[in-house]
Formats: structure tokens, C-alpha cells, sequence
């Protein structure tokens, strides 16, 4: 029974571009500034007491990763320090 699938390492036919993707593009800088505009009018925004707790939330989650971070490096300079002496 004969293969209908390419042998391995053959070229594959290249596929065809349809006209529709060049149209969809936009033509300059002034039209993309316009559709980007209309975009930002669908946008939900959040509100004040939304960007309020976001903020505290992300200050605390930063805060505990400084914290950490600055207690491996403590840890680990001090374990460096009595492995190889402090001079």
C-alpha cells in the first residue's frame, strides 16, 4: 500500500497568503493611533479602590521578596565568609 504522507526531510509546499491579512493592516501611523484609541474606549478600568488595593498587595508581596532575597545573601556571604576566611 503506498504512502500518502512526505518522506522525512522533503520540502513541503509553501502555503498561500490571502489577500484579506494585507488589508487588515493598518496604512500609516495616524490610523493605528485612531484604532488603538477606540480599543482603550472598550477597556474596563478598575476603580480607585480597586488600584488601592492592588497596590498594597503588590507593595507587600515586594517587600517580602526584598526581605527574603536580602537574607539569602546575608546567609550565604557568611557561609562564603567561614569557608574562605575573611582575609
Amino acid at each position: 500500500m503506498a504512502s500518502t504522507t512526505t518522506p522525512k526531510g522533503a520540502p513541503t509546499p509553501a502555503r498561500k497568503r490571502g489577500s484579506q491579512a494585507v488589508a487588515d493592516r493598518p496604512s500609516g501611523p495616524i490610523e493605528f493611533v485612531g484604532e488603538s484609541v477606540e480599543e482603550l474606549k472598550k477597556v474596563v478600568w478598575p476603580t480607585w479602590s480597586q488600584v488601592q488595593q492592588y497596590f498594597w498587595a503588590v507593595l507587600v508581596f515586594v517587600l517580602i521578596v526584598i526581605t527574603y532575597v536580602g537574607l539569602l545573601d546575608l546567609g550565604f556571604g557568611w557561609v562564603l565568609l567561614k569557608l574562605f576566611g575573611a582575609g
